[in-house]
């Protein structure tokens, strides 16, 4: 018999708009043990499934349908009965820890909490309860943990606690809902390795949602596929992965871009004039004074850039990679000059940006435009569509009459994939994709030379991810852009760059093109990074010898000495900590590592 049986699920909910039909006829099973994996794009209904199954549905929501949890049907409960299964013997660990966190109690306060609501026990011997768990998803000198606030944790280390909150009372079945989505994949890897070693010892049935194929291919024994409220396809994810049969299911792994992929199409070509620098950036460094040790403490500097060069060729796409707190964006914000500079030169068409004055700045932008993050948090919900996209050609071309600008906004809309007719529509309109579009229509409405990519696909779907991808390799190639393309995503950066830096506390690490750099990467955290991608295919993925990178990356207030990977490297050595190793050329690559090259580290990979 299953331990969860679920038949002819139904979801609804009631907006001012009308019903809205979230889930449909949706049935399946988990078995004792099992991990399930639940895949499809953004309200495709996989967290109002399971969502319904626990009774969290908000409070215009509704499920019909039977949901057997060890003959209970879970529909039929009442809230008092409901609540003692919900953490005791069902948990969730939710999308992002910091929102699903009090962040007004310590995690022992919080922790502490979840045990006591379900066992008479003396506040004493549910911490201890609450240590064990810390340590047991091990979480770095746990003691002292218990008593932080989880401002003070890293994203891995939040996760970490939600996961072993979860886990306090041995429930039976365990839902994930995208519990690595926020995380860089350094971290990801060390979460999916710490949720199988659970399902191995404790026995732990997990339901796990996520968008991401690969994560899927590496975890579950069985998937379903929903998209549009309905199940599309379910059964064993060999099979699912390698003989799909419905055809949402085959454009999805289609979509998905792998680091195995022996041919890569639709990469752009790079212009020819490999002596022309478009945009130079020559030793530039961004510290950010932080007080320390408290209002009496004194001021020390955070490192997020230290001492970066780059060239960009016109037509050429460079990726930049590295884990969350690297100086990615602080990078891309510098060269824009968006935050001041502590020092170095950035040169845009052979124009030193720092002798410039404000009206000489505002100008300069006109060739150097930048693509945010959150598609939708990135436009003014304010204005309309018109107004957003024709606002950088008000201040920039002010002797453009209204009828010349509104035909400039339609054919740049046009050009990105939209229609031209949501002049008067608000960003609130749109999906996450369509919002995206727009961004990129705004900053494609001046015809710059260079287009900087700050984490312009993580917010998407990987269909929708691919379309974005697409359309601005189209772009480039139509208009001979030069891109600076910042993500954690390797196999997204494989894609579509031509060349490809590492970064690691504000440093380059290495530099290569992304043949040698994927093929022959010489740097250990390139290889450790590169190790953590997971690669959507069942086989592959679970025979591969994956190298964990451990801890968390080092603050920038107070970096190691020497090279600042060697806290994490296991192949430092003496050297490493005494003498900070400049970029070298070694290969086909550039790489700032003493022993990279070494027939040691070779045969260590």
């Amino acid at each position: 018999m299953s331990l969860l049986e679920v038949r002819n699920l139904d979801v609804r909910f009631d907006t001012p708009d009308g019903e809205v039909h979230a889930v449909r006829n949706l049935s399946f099973e988990l078995d004792r043990g099992e991990t399930l994996g639940v895949v499809g794009e953004s309200g495709s209904g996989k967290s109002q499934t399971v969502l319904s199954l626990i009774g969290l549905l908000a409070d215009n929501g509704r499920a019909s349908g039977t949901a057997l949890f060890d003959g209970q049907d879970l529909f039929n409960l009442s809230p008092g009965a409901l609540r003692s299964i919900r953490g005791r013997r069902v948990s969730m660990i939710f999308q992002d820890p910091m929102t699903s966190l009090n962040p007004y109690l310590t995690v022992a306060e919080q922790m502490v909490q979840v045990v006591r609501e379900h066992d008479r026990t003396t506040r004493r011997a549910a911490r201890d309860r609450c240590l064990e768990m810390l340590e047991a998803v091990k979480i770095p000198d746990a003691a002292a943990r218990l008593d932080c606030y989880p401002h003070e944790l890293s994203g891995g280390m939040r996760q970490r606690v939600m996961i072993a909150a979860s886990l306090l009372l041995d429930p039976q079945i365990l839902v994930a809902d995208e519990p690595t989505t926020a995380l860089d994949v350094t971290v990801q890897a060390q979460i999916l390795e710490l949720m199988k070693d659970l399902n191995r010892r404790l026995g732990t049935a997990i339901i796990l949602i996520t968008h991401d194929l690969g994560v899927i291919a590496g975890l579950c024994e069985r998937v379903l596929v929903m998209h549009g409220g309905e199940l599309k396809e379910q059964g064993n994810v060999r099979d699912v992965f390698y003989r799909p049969r419905h055809a949402y299911t085959k454009a999805l792994l289609k979509a998905v871009p792998r680091l195995d992929a022996e041919q890569l199409e639709r990469l752009a070509p790079a212009t020819s004039e490999a002596d022309s620098s478009l945009l130079s950036v020559d030793g530039l460094k961004v510290h950010f004074p932080v007080r320390t040790g408290g209002w009496l403490g004194g001021k020390r500097p955070l490192r997020a850039v230290d001492g970066v060069n780059l060239d960009l060729r016109p037509g050429e796409t460079l990726g930049i990679v590295g884990e969350s707190g690297c100086g990615k964006s602080t990078l891309a914000r510098a060269i824009l000059r968006l935050v001041p500079t502590t020092a170095g030169n950035v040169c845009l068409l052979g124009q030193s940006m720092g002798d410039l004055d404000k009206q000489a700045l505002r100008q300069m932008r006109r060739d150097a435009q930048v693509i945010f993050q959150d598609p939708l948090a990135s436009l003014n919900p304010r204005m309309t569509v018109g107004n957003i996209v024709s606002e950088p050609l008000r201040t920039h071309f002010p002797e453009l009459g209204a009828d010349e600008v509104r035909t400039r906004v339609a054919d740049v809309l046009r050009r990105v994939g939209l229609s031209g007719r949501e002049l008067n529509r608000y960003p609130h309109e749109f999906s996450g994709g369509q919002c995206q579009r727009i961004g990129i229509a705004r900053a494609l409405v001046l015809k710059p030379k260079v287009i900087i990519c700050d984490e312009p696909v993580s917010a998407l779907d990987v269909s929708i991810q691919a379309q974005i991808i697409n359309l601005l390799m189209d772009l480039q190639a139509d208009f001979g852009l030069a891109l600076i393309f910042i993500a954690h995503d390797l196999a997204v950066v494989r894609h579509i760059s031509h060349r490809i830096m590492v970064m690691y506390l504000g440093r380059i690490m290495e530099v290569a093109s992304r043949r040698a750099l994927y093929e022959t990467p010489q740097h250990p955290y390139t290889q450790a990074l590169i190790s953590a991608v997971p690669i959507p295919d069942p086989d592959k993925e679970r025979e591969r010898d994956r190298e964990l990178l451990p801890g968390d990356l080092p603050s920038p207030i107070d970096p190691p000495s020497g090279c600042g990977f060697r806290t994490r490297c296991r192949f430092a050595r003496e050297r490493c900590r005494l003498e900070t190793p400049e970029l070298r050329s070694l290969a086909d690559s550039l790489v700032a590592c003493h022993r990279a090259g070494e027939a040691a580290l070779g045969r260590a990979r």
